[in-house]
């Protein structure tokens, strides 16, 4: 049960740290990262307060999950902010039929690619994991 708290914390982590890189550097290619509005060429270049927002809540929910390892906090309440951020991401993974998800309908940009391959599965992935380890108890 530790490894897989440990697993989802160090994969928050890593999420959290990629963002606030994105925010203190910028993103090289906002394309691949933005999904792109059907017809449109021109790609958004993420604000960088919201890309350093992005990662503090994932930092936020790294730490919910290094709890289960160290118990600093003894909420029982985290209990369902821990399947909170499971179904988040189980959401995240079907995504919002027009842009992200696996059943998006714009698959025409490179972040649709790399969204279908990677960050979905991901996202799914890490949804199933949170559940399992809520349900293990």
């Amino acid at each position: 049960m530790d490894v897989l708290a440990i697993l989802i914390s160090i994969i928050l982590i890593v999420l959290a740290i990629l963002h606030f890189f994105w925010a203190l550097y910028g993103i090289k290619e906002p394309e691949a990262v933005v999904p792109t509005p059907i017809g449109s060429n021109q790609v958004k270049t993420p604000n960088k307060i919201m890309a350093a927002l992005v990662g503090i809540i994932l930092l936020g929910f790294a730490f919910v999950f290094i709890n289960k390892i160290i118990h600093y906090l003894d909420y029982s309440w985290l209990r369902y902010v821990a399947i909170g951020v499971g179904v988040i991401f189980i959401v995240r993974a079907f995504g919002d039929f027009k842009y992200v998800g696996f059943f998006k309908t714009a698959k025409n940009s490179k972040f649709s690619a790399l969204d279908t391959r990677y960050y979905s599965p991901l996202c799914l992935l890490m949804g199933f994991l949170i559940l399992l380890l809520e349900w293990l108890g």
